[in-house]
């Protein structure tokens, strides 16, 4: 069983741009790493009067020479989808439901995804619920950001696996604890988009999509669990 850590940066919120992932063994040992950059095929929306601008780690030229999501579908279904790639990202929740927006946006099958998210673990751990971004919880357990650059997918996933790593070595626990003893932080993606909708949430730029994500409760994380064997490893 490899891990794979993975983040998404969208162009405004909504729309995918980059999907990075780090591939670890067990212990932690790099397996791959790498950045997918994905043409949005809409305007870049990093920032508003409300909120700091977001800065990304390539330009918008270089984002639109590469292709749409839809010609990346079968890659990114690959990557995220075998048994074999145990998912572990930070707030994940928003990460599955981009893929699935997109998936809508594009005509394709939505993907069946699962799992951790460090974002929760770690509120629970921690008993803290005021730390919630990846810059601060980097913080909280004094890791070093050292040459990896924040809201660059490949380097915020890196980040996660730093942060999952310190905390089963703080803590003392195995992804097989984790999964039996923190079973709320263990999320699967729900289809929630109605046909044609991401049309209509492309040209309003909706930046409510927290309010539609959408988690399983602890009864279905089980039978997810147990259909997966994740249990027996």
């Amino acid at each position: 069983m490899n891990y794979l850590f993975f983040d998404i940066e969208c162009s405004n919120g909504l729309n995918i741009c980059s999907l990075g992932y780090v591939k670890t063994n067990e212990n932690f040992i790099k397996i791959a790493k790498k950045d997918i950059l994905i043409n949005p095929e809409t305007r870049f929306k990093l920032g508003s009067s409300k909120q700091p601008r977001l800065v990304l780690s390539y330009s918008k030229e270089e984002f639109y020479k590469h292709e749409n999501f839809a010609k990346h579908y079968n890659q990114i279904k690959r990557l995220l989808c075998p048994n074999n790639n145990f998912l572990i990202g930070f707030s994940i929740a928003n990460d599955f439901n981009f893929i699935n927006l997109a998936c809508d946006r594009y005509n394709l099958p939505q993907l069946k995804l699962f799992g951790l998210d460090i974002q929760l673990l770690h509120k629970i751990i921690s008993q803290n619920s005021t730390v919630n971004s990846l810059e601060k919880v980097l913080e909280y357990y004094n890791i070093k950001i050292r040459n990896l650059k924040l809201h660059k997918s490949c380097d915020d996933a890196h980040l996660t696996m730093l942060i999952f790593k310190q905390i089963c070595k703080k803590h003392k626990l195995t992804l097989k604890d984790i999964l039996q003893n923190y079973k709320s932080c263990i999320v699967t993606s729900k289809k929630y988009v109605k046909k044609n909708s991401a049309r209509t949430l492309n040209k309003t730029h909706n930046n409510n999509l927290n309010t539609k994500l959408n988690t399983t409760n602890t009864q279905t994380n089980n039978n997810y669990i147990n259909k997966q064997n994740i249990t027996n490893f």
